[in-house]
């Protein structure tokens, strides 16, 4: 019966809207040439041990770019062997507007009807003061498209963006107003109905003090929506360093279920809703098509994409994780 539940309220991807022709390898260009801006910048910063419990009881999961992921044994989390030095090597290095903006132009129409407005309705079905004129801030924004859709549709809406040419971008394009610092900076006054974080946990140092000034930036009663990459999933099991979402110098934490509940269990939020949905399917197509070059299973898995995608969202091994929690 869940399973039937899945494959009927099943929303349908276009794949050839979000993988699009090369995709794969323009993403491992992307992501290279971030590792070498950490290189030739302020370098590395090595992790002994697990960042999240300090145990040095790890395991190497797949290299990539001469950066190790390791997986540590005992809270299960994924972690980068080490972390860029200084953030700035990272996003605000001349190509990171460029590159925010070639990832998502080509799409944003499809991204924003279908990919917002579902965001949009998790918001409505666990919020429980009156949605129109919510104050949401978006932490990591990007170049916006989330939020412009957020502020058509009545929501008061500001966005935290670390990369400073891309919150200037994003702030005159959207005439709000796009905060450069990190959440923890913002004061404790300004707080919030609803906080969005889409994949955001990853990039960040300290996932535990993120999740902390969540808590205290949002009202009583506020809710966040947190996004963040499955390293249990069925896409990266089978792509492992191939996969868009190793990142060394970006995506610094893997989590799986367990690890991010774990985390989460450390602060003052509650859980309302868990779940993973992802573009598995997706980014099979991509390797099949573009990378093996083997068509005739390129056109099976988009022949089947949604079927096979619904199935593994209601496994709940699907490439992101959604949790809403609760102040």
């Amino acid at each position: 019966m869940a399973l039937t539940t899945a494959l009927r309220d099943y929303i349908s991807i276009d794949i050839e809207a979000m993988r699009p022709e090369g995709f794969l390898e323009k993403e491992a260009a992307q992501i290279q040439a971030t590792v070498k801006n950490v290189n030739r910048g302020h370098g590395w910063v090595p992790n002994p041990h697990c960042p999240i419990c300090e145990s040095t009881n790890s395991e190497i999961a797949f290299e990539r770019f001469d950066r190790q992921i390791l997986k540590c044994r005992d809270c299960e989390v994924g972690y980068v062997d080490a972390f860029p030095a200084n953030t700035n090597d990272v996003y605000s290095d001349t190509d990171y507007l460029g590159t925010q903006q070639f990832n998502y132009i080509d799409n944003v129409g499809y991204r924003k009807k279908r990919f917002a407005v579902e965001r949009l309705d998790i918001i409505r079905r666990h919020l429980k003061r009156p949605f129109e004129g919510a104050k949401l801030l978006d932490v990591g924004c990007g170049t916006g498209w989330f939020l412009e859709v957020a502020k058509g549709e009545g929501l008061d809406v500001t966005g935290l963006e670390i990369g400073e040419d891309l919150a200037r971008y994003t702030a005159n394009k959207l005439a709000i107003n796009v905060r450069t610092t990190s959440l923890a900076e913002l004061s404790l006054d300004e707080t919030f109905d609803i906080l969005t974080l889409f994949d955001v946990l990853e990039h960040v140092t300290n996932p535990r003090a993120l999740l902390k000034s969540v808590s205290d930036h949002l009202n009583p009663g506020g809710i966040a929506l947190l996004f963040t990459p499955n390293f249990d999933s069925v896409g990266i099991a089978i792509l492992q360093e191939v996969s868009s979402l190793v990142m060394p110098a970006e995506h610094l934490f893997y989590f799986n279920p367990t690890s991010l509940r774990t985390i989460i269990e450390d602060t003052p939020l509650q859980v309302l809703d868990f779940s993973t949905k992802g573009m598995d399917i997706p980014d099979l197509y991509s390797y099949f098509r573009d990378v093996a070059r083997i068509q005739p299973v390129a056109d099976f898995l988009k022949k089947y994409g949604s079927l096979f995608q619904a199935v593994i969202d209601s496994a709940g091994c699907a490439n992101h994780m959604r949790c809403v929690v609760r102040r």
